[in-house]
């Protein structure tokens, strides 16, 4: 039992984690697709120079830890975690719009950092309250279900 849990902990975690890249919840994932009259970047790698390169040089649990709270209990957890996924998704042209400016790229820029922080705080803020509404659920009692009818020859 305590095997299944810590999977599907760590499965919730990946994908808690996922939501809080905005650029998972959109079809601009990785570059810029269609009409694009900002002059975004259609360049594939956006995704990772973000998530992957720029959070690896720059970026440590230390630099947002204090913008984590104390876990609340959620009252209803999925539509809490849609939006935070509707936020993440607000903050796509953001994304965009730092790359743009050159805000990924080397040390990146103070608004680069700030964002980064911010979305990395968000995720672990939403997970950890998820983690601690589940774990006081689980002291609840599961409902008794009817049982279906003996069936008889």
């Amino acid at each position: 039992m305590e095997r299944a849990i810590v999977f599907y902990a760590g499965w919730l975690g990946h994908y808690v984690a996922d939501g809080s890249q905005p650029l998972h919840t959109t079809i601009h994932y990785n570059g810029w697709v269609g009409t694009n009259p900002k002059g975004y970047t259609m360049q594939r790698g956006i995704h990772s120079q973000f998530e992957t390169t720029y959070v690896a040089a720059n970026i440590t649990a230390k630099d947002f830890a204090g913008m984590v709270k104390s876990p609340e209990r959620l009252e209803d957890p999925f539509a809490s975690y849609l939006a935070y996924l509707k936020d993440s998704h607000a903050q796509v042209e953001t994304v965009y719009l730092i790359e743009k400016a050159g805000g990924f790229a080397g040390k990146g820029t103070p608004a680069a950092f700030d964002f980064t922080t911010r979305r990395l705080a968000a995720g672990a803020q939403i997970l950890l309250n998820l983690w601690y509404t589940a774990w006081l659920e689980s002291a609840i009692p599961a409902p008794e279900h009817a049982l279906p009818a003996p069936v008889t020859k």
